[in-house]
C-alpha cells in the first residue's frame, strides 16, 4: 500500500530531540522569541506569566528549604497507616 502524504507538511516539535544545558536553553529562548513575534496577546501577557511564574518558583523554593531533607518529597508526607 502506498503511504498517503499529508498536503500540509508540518514539523512536530515533541520529535525533536533537545537535552538540557545551553542548547536547550537556547532551543528555549528561540521557540519563545518566535511565538512572542508572532502572536501579539502573548507580548502583552508576557510580563504578568514572568511575575506570576517566579512567585510560584519562590513558593516552591521556600518550602523546599522548609524540609528536613532537602529535595525530600514535601506534597505526599503522610507515611501511610502505621
Amino acid at each position: 500500500m502506498k503511504e498517503e502524504r499529508s498536503s500540509k507538511p508540518q514539523i512536530n516539535v515533541s520529535s525533536i530531540p533537545v537535552g538540557g544545558g545551553i542548547a536547550g536553553s537556547l532551543f528555549a529562548a528561540i521557540s519563545m522569541a518566535i511565538f512572542m513575534i508572532g502572536i501579539p496577546a502573548i507580548r502583552e501577557v508576557f510580563p504578568v506569566v514572568l511575575l506570576v511564574g517566579g512567585g510560584i518558583a519562590l513558593v516552591l523554593h521556600s518550602m523546599d528549604k522548609k524540609a528536613k531533607i532537602p529535595g525530600q518529597p514535601w506534597i505526599n508526607q503522610n507515611p501511610g497507616p502505621k
